[in-house]
């Protein structure tokens, strides 16, 4: 399936046009990305890079894609001691990094004025996952499945740290990732939109995840790694689902989880 993510160039270009206008300093040093392919695709996405840093001694031909797109785009690479790497990250850097600009987090507006809703379109919200490993394979399970964008709270939540960028191989530069005030807010005005909400979580009332609505827009919930979904956002649910556990244990890892209901969603569309 030909991925096309012309609406995400689009508002990622709008971001940063908004940004200049603003007189924003970026601070060299305040974000750094690690690892070949998520430096890789932070290039290939258009997003801001203000110098590359690469391990002395290091194999060139294994960086060859980044050396090549870098100096096409004129971004400045600079060959430092092994230790430099080590002092700047705390992620497995691959002998290569690259201090960004702050990633610019979308408005649900704009996300939702770009895209096509029909019932195909799929949105993911998730309320209030902490650990930002999860954050990041998530974002990735959702690029790899075509969801359109990924809602977060501001408050109580992983952000879009290196270790989010990381974790997520890159597919964070593809994917609009939405901060809101409220999540209900958020899921009102979904609703306006045409959108049906469907939580991840085992209730009374919950469905076995096979059924999950395939005919519809759809935003899909997925609740805190320890606590689920808060109650608050259950009420707002049209739709529940859960995952059977047919062994000892009784959870999955949440990203685990998002994914095996994200590719359920897309099996028989269109």
């Amino acid at each position: 399936m030909k991925k096309n993510n012309k609406y995400y160039k689009e508002l990622r270009s709008k971001n940063k046009e908004e940004k200049n206008n603003q007189n924003t300093e970026v601070d060299a040093d305040k974000e750094v990305i690690a690892g070949r392919n998520a430096i890789l695709e932070a290039i290939k996405s258009g997003r801001e890079i203000n110098k590359i840093l690469f391990q002395e001694g290091i194999e060139k031909g294994r960086l060859k894609a980044i050396f090549s797109i870098a100096n096409e785009k004129k971004i400045v690479c600079q060959e430092v001691p092994k230790r430099k790497l080590d002092n700047s990250t705390t992620e497995r850097h691959q002998g290569v990094i690259a201090f960004v600009a702050p990633y610019n987090y979308f408005e649900l507006d704009e996300v939702l004025n770009k895209i096509e809703i029909n019932k195909n379109t799929t949105l993911l919200l998730l309320d209030h996952i902490e650990d930002p490993h999860n954050l990041g394979a998530i974002i990735r399970s959702a690029e790899a499945s075509g969801v359109k964008g990924v809602i977060i709270p501001k408050r109580r939540a992983a952000v879009v740290s290196q270790t989010a960028v990381k974790a997520s191989a890159g597919a964070i530069e593809h994917m609009p990732v939405i901060r809101v005030s409220s999540l209900i807010d958020a899921i009102k005005k979904l609703k306006e939109k045409g959108f049906w909400i469907a939580g991840t979580t085992l209730t009374e009332r919950s469905e076995d995840y096979t059924k999950i609505a395939k005919d519809v827009p759809l935003v899909i919930v997925v609740g805190n790694e320890g606590e689920g979904m808060s109650k608050v956002v259950t009420n707002e649910c049209d739709f529940l689902y859960h995952l059977p556990m047919l062994g000892k244990v009784q959870s999955l890892n949440v990203s685990v989880a998002a994914g095996i209901v994200m590719y359920e969603r897309i099996k028989f569309n269109d």
